[in-house]
């Protein structure tokens, strides 16, 4: 009888537990539709914030104030960044080939404190693998040339991250890379339109100068994304964007390179497909590109899933308010909102207080989807 009743309240459990899902072009929590708000913390140390000992040694204590600081001003999730450009983790052996998460063991249950933590202050995580806004060590530039290469990656490091943390309350999704359009090969015909930049010529895509082409970056996507969705299905994937150029087909200089056949068709993988789109948007000398998303609804884009603005900034977005831009996404469609950045540094990053206002402003709305739930 023991037994029995132990095995109801474990099944109890695991069918109460929340996550975040999706809907057509909503998210929902627990069967709430739900409003992404929040801020990317992206990093405290670029790299260094997981794993091989660097959490507790250097970090810990800066994201959890951060997270606690989120949370009072009404923000739902965050943007974290994870191995980066693979300096510290994941680890490589001499040949370039993965081993593990990281060297030492610590990055599994470095993810899972920062998860915890991020729960008790019910806050969402959206977890980033890699980002091509900048140059990446050659080890991990090999990822997207060598597919046995990418297979020990896959098999050592994301797997057991995802079995591990899948199942977690506060992730909101896994995402794959962050502006992969940083390394492309811009401005190259291709007759399978999934792999020709030439729509991108003049955008600015291929700024981290590293000449991928589009198949290798669509490759690399669809077969974590598959790794993600076999080990668990329920996980959501993304990728962020770093403008509406490389996600839609509705707007001029534009292509949308991450629908479902796209993917399918450079991995060859058919679970290897995004859950939900992000773009990220900033001015350019002043002025939004007439496309931008501060400029049109969601709807605009003809896309079929949600679709959040994964960055932006006041500092960057033609003397904008920050708090109506928070409520503009809100109101124009799109199903999330993350501001740039927590830490403070950099070009077109708002402080810490602006986006605390920005949070605020719609921390109590829910005519467009609940932006405070419980987790």
């Amino acid at each position: 009888m023991f037994k029995f009743v132990a095995l109801l309240l474990c099944c109890w459990a695991s069918l109460s537990a929340g996550r975040l899902t999706t809907s057509g072009t909503n998210f929902y929590y627990n069967g709430q539709k739900v409003f992404l708000s929040g801020v990317n913390i992206a990093w405290n140390s670029y790299g260094y914030d997981f794993g091989n000992g660097q959490y507790a040694a250097n970090s810990k204590a800066t994201l959890e104030s951060w997270l606690t600081r989120i949370d009072a001003n009404g923000g739902n999730s965050v943007r974290m960044w994870v191995h980066v450009d693979g300096k510290n983790t994941p680890a490589f052996d001499g040949n370039g080939y993965v081993t593990g998460p990281d060297s030492t063991g610590t990055m599994i249950s470095d993810l899972r404190s920062f998860l915890d933590f991020a729960q008790s202050k019910q806050l969402l995580v959206v977890l980033v693998l890699w980002n091509g806004a900048k140059r990446p060590t050659d080890n991990t530039l090999n990822l997207l040339y060598d597919e046995s290469k990418l297979q020990t990656y896959i098999d050592n490091a994301l797997k057991p991250m995802v079995d591990a943390l899948g199942n977690h309350p506060a992730l909101a999704a896994w995402e794959i890379m962050n502006e992969p359009e940083g390394l492309l090969q811009n401005n190259v015909y291709n007759g399978n339109p999934c792999y020709d930049t030439t729509p991108l010529k003049d955008t600015g895509a291929g700024f981290a100068y590293t000449d991928v082409p589009m198949q290798n970056i669509l490759k690399f996507i669809n077969w974590q994304a598959d790794a993600v969705k076999q080990r668990n299905s329920a996980c959501l994937v993304t990728i962020g964007s770093w403008s509406e150029h490389a996600q839609t087909d509705t707007k001029a200089q534009s292509r949308n390179y991450y629908t479902d056949s796209c993917l399918e068709g450079a991995g060859g993988k058919a679970a290897g497909k995004l859950d939900f789109y992000q773009m990220h948007t900033y001015d350019f000398n002043g002025q939004w590109n007439p496309d931008a998303p501060f400029k049109v609804s969601a709807s605009s884009y003809g896309l079929n899933k949600p679709l959040v603005i994964g960055e932006f900034a006041s500092v960057c977005s033609q003397n904008s308010d920050i708090g109506n831009m928070f409520q503009y996404v809100y109101d124009n469609g799109y199903q999330g909102a993350w501001s740039w950045h927590y830490l403070e540094q950099g070009d077109c990053t708002d402080s810490q207080e602006a986006q605390n206002i920005g949070m605020t402003r719609i921390k109590d709305q829910t005519a467009n989807g609940a932006v405070t739930f419980p987790l």
